[in-house]
């Protein structure tokens, strides 16, 4: 029963996380969208703020979930596991907000005939992260169906390595000025990140399932 409370608590903190993770997933793409759409910097930069609020409420839940987990002395035999699991679930949304705090700071143009790629760049790492929490939120309760969508999160973080490769060329191609063709492709691949990065979420979650199964 000790250790049923134990991992109900840690669901629920999981679970709270993941709401503000998803929500900053989502911000990030409206925000993004809405950019490539209208290319209004002055709301851009407005957006980015609701992007970086989700994010920081993220990272104070994750800080509430680490500190209970040392002073309540909860699964100390995967706590190492879970919270590496946390750091990298964390790593997600906060590269979403470094991809259009890098448009801010660096106030990047969108070209009109690269912004449907880019957009569907976009997509497919915002699926590849809304799969992962989907696996993470399964994590304790169905083993099954969590390691099943990790190998979805493979699945879209391999087409957008692939979405990565042709717009970097398309943007070499192009007749862009040098210093837009080297922004252009750091942001590119800065959006991929968001694939990568659910990718390792995958990874640990397989590990932690493996370990419970055994």
């Amino acid at each position: 029963m000790f250790f049923k409370n134990k991992q109900k608590v840690l669901e629920k903190q999981l679970f709270s996380y993941g709401e503000k993770a998803a929500l900053c997933i989502q911000e990030f793409q409206r925000t993004f969208q809405a950019y490539a759409e209208t290319h209004d910097f002055k709301a851009l930069q407005e957006d980015v703020e609701w992007v970086h609020k989700a994010e920081s409420e993220a990272d104070d839940i994750r800080r509430e979930v680490e500190d209970m987990m040392y002073t309540r002395a909860l699964f100390p035999e995967s706590r190492g596991d879970i919270l590496g699991l946390l750091e990298a679930l964390d790593s997600v949304p906060n590269q979403a907000e470094k991809v259009v705090r890098a448009i801010v700071n660096q106030r990047i143009v969108l070209p009109d005939d690269l912004c449907p790629s880019l957009l569907e760049l976009v997509d497919v790492s915002c699926r590849a992260a809304s799969a992962m929490l989907e696996a993470a939120s399964k994590l304790f309760g169905d083993f099954t169906s969590a390691t099943a969508i990790t190998g979805r999160i493979d699945e879209l973080e391999s087409l957008a390595d692939a979405q990565e490769a042709a717009l970097t060329q398309l943007v070499f191609a192009g007749s862009y000025d040098p210093l837009s063709k080297i922004l252009l492709r750091d942001l590119i691949k800065h959006i991929a990140a968001i694939s990568d990065r659910a990718e390792n979420v995958g990874d640990r979650i397989r590990i932690i399932v493996v370990k419970r199964m055994v």
